[in-house]
């Protein structure tokens, strides 16, 4: 019995190495990928197959499809993709997921010692973030392999345990002579493969323990296919726990998952009954594919693992070819499933971005585009009050200020956290600038309502036509200002303005005005606290202009 326990242990030590070789895998290409990553999302809008490709792109940088469908549930939250274009992104997730499978059903354990100790080297030496994910990512790839060359030298000793042998037995999905598949055992190796994914919350985990299994000659082809259909339904539960608390969008996202993965395996199961005769071989259409696509002859037992492994791509990728073709559809039925009355709130610092500091910045330079856009808003409504074109209660810039400020002390939060991931030299020098701008639109905001509470004290119709028109002038510059930097923030595009230039013209014009109307009042003195409110309003002006260049200046030089 202690025998039996040892090989247990080495199994389970064997999956752990495995797992936690995986996760490093993960972080390190995470790191050396987030602006790879970046760039692969803005594919995304154009089309299903840009957003499939997508999906497949940033799986195959992270090996990690539950990576990518809990950063799609959170792109979807943080209102960054649409419903269609996330079903896409999780289709293409399915496909990426198999370069994992594949380059686990290796034979290239010869590797994994070497590896480990490159990765440890490499980590102790690396000082910038881009060489410690690459490094961390040979250490992954190293830790990997020796917990699969452990499984699988382990698992060969026990599949000659009788218990072992029996609970298997169970499961053994071999054709009869006329070549079907037993449907019970199937629905059971599918139903064995799922609780495992739930279990350990990795599919490539599992999926290099059936390779593992496979190897060791413990399960033939004929179960290994359903465990690994059933690999494909588990992981969808991540997903699904990760939409718990998101919007309604964001869940149906996850649902879209989970039904993807479940009609494919059905379409799949389905096609079992397509059985025919080849090499003297009765067996569905299905494993005469799988053994005409991998080396080996996996009706006699070859090469069983990369049998395993090129199943688990043409299930996937065959279920991606015809369920594309309905993601409109589905995306429908996740809405009628999942009904909802109420406005899809939008959590614009979504934290699951936070594992991509790439993405989690992006997120954070919308944020401050809208915290502008709200901040400038709030200035020209001010300014119009002013000159008597708006009729505004004060209660309402009050409120507008105050949501500001809570933008603000998000933003500020939020930023802290991203400080406290590995980031590259290029992301630590873009925080303290991102933070600068946030105060810079905060101060805005109280400006703006400086401005406001001047508004009943300036008479407009002691304005003359001549200043009327360059305030117009000046307001026009601030909010073509203003749009530019917005723009630019949200979109990740160069600004269009030159901001040292634009930011001169509105404190020159307000210069201009404040001159004009000093020169005004010396020619006829008129009422002494509405003429010094102007002035006032005018000085306020100058520095909405100061703090909008800043914010402009800090955005040009990281967008450069």
């Amino acid at each position: 019995m202690t025998g039996n326990m040892q090989i247990a242990t080495t199994v389970l030590g064997g999956l752990a190495l495995f797992i936690y070789g995986m996760g490093l895998m993960s972080e390190g290409l995470t790191q050396v990928a987030g602006a790879r990553m970046k760039a692969i999302l803005g594919y995304v809008t154009k089309n299903r197959v840009a957003a499939i490709a997508a999906g497949a792109g940033i799986t195959a940088l992270i090996q990690s499809s539950s990576a990518t469908t809990v950063m799609t549930v959170g792109f979807v939250n943080a209102g960054l993709l649409s419903l269609t274009q996330a079903i896409g992104v999780v289709f293409g997730a399915n496909i990426g997921t198999t370069v994992t499978g594949q380059l686990v059903s290796l034979k290239v354990t010869d590797l994994a010692l070497p590896s480990v100790v490159l990765g440890v080297v490499g980590l102790m030496v690396a000082q910038r973030s881009m060489m410690r994910g690459a490094w961390r990512t040979v250490l992954g790839f190293g830790l990997l392999f020796f917990g699969m060359n452990m499984m699988s030298h382990e698992l060969k000793a026990l599949a000659k345990l009788p218990e072992f042998i029996s609970f298997f037995s169970r499961f053994d999905c071999a054709p009869s002579a006329n070549g079907y598949l037993p449907f019970g055992a199937v629905l059971g190796a599918i139903a064995v493969g799922t609780l495992c994914t739930v279990a350990v919350q990795s599919s490539s985990a599992t999926i290099g323990l059936t390779i593992a299994l496979a190897n060791a000659g413990v399960i033939n082809l004929w179960t290994a296919v359903p465990i690994v259909l059933g690999d494909n339904i588990g992981t969808t539960v991540t997903a699904l726990l990760a939409s718990i608390g998101t919007n309604v969008n964001a869940r149906r996202a996850a649902l879209a998952h989970a039904l993807f993965n479940i009609l494919g395996t059905l379409l799949l199961v389905m096609t079992f009954v397509l059985v025919f005769a080849e090499g003297g071989v009765r067996a569905p259409a299905f494993f005469h594919l799988v053994n005409a696509c991998a080396e080996g002859n996996a009706f006699l037992g070859e090469n069983p693992g990369r049998h395993v492994a090129m199943a688990h791509t043409l299930f996937n990728v065959a279920n991606v070819v015809v369920l594309s073709f309905f993601i409109p559809l589905l995306a429908r039925l996740c809405t009628r499933l999942l009904r909802d009355g109420t406005s899809l709130k939008v959590t614009a610092l979504e934290p699951r971005l936070l594992a991509s500091p790439a993405l989690a910045l992006m997120a954070a330079r919308r944020t401050l585009g809208e915290m502008t856009r709200r901040a400038a808003t709030v200035a020209s409504v001010a300014l119009n009050t002013c000159l008597g074109r708006a009729n505004v209660a004060e209660e309402s810039v009050q409120d507008a200020e105050r949501e500001i400020d809570g933008l603000q002390a998000s933003l500020r939060d939020y930023l802290v956290e991203i400080s406290k991931r590995e980031l590259t030299e290029r992301q630590a020098q873009a925080l303290p600038e991102m933070l600068h701008c946030v105060n810079d639109a905060e101060r805005i905001s109280d400006i703006a309502l400086k401005i406001f509470r001047k508004a009943s004290r300036v008479q407009r119709e002691g304005l003359s036509d001549e200043v009327l028109q360059l305030t117009n002038d000046l307001m026009g510059e601030m909010r073509s200002m203003a749009a530019d930097i917005v723009r630019a923030l949200k979109s990740g595009e160069a600004l269009a303005l030159d901001p040292d230039a634009s930011g001169k013209r509105i404190v020159e014009t307000a210069r201009d005005l404040t001159r004009r109307f000093a020169l005004k009042l010396k020619e006829a003195p008129g009422d002494a606290p509405h003429d010094m409110a102007f002035l006032t309003v005018m000085s306020a002006v100058k520095d909405v202009a100061r703090h909008l260049e800043n914010i402009a200046e800090r955005v040009k030089a990281e967008l450069a």
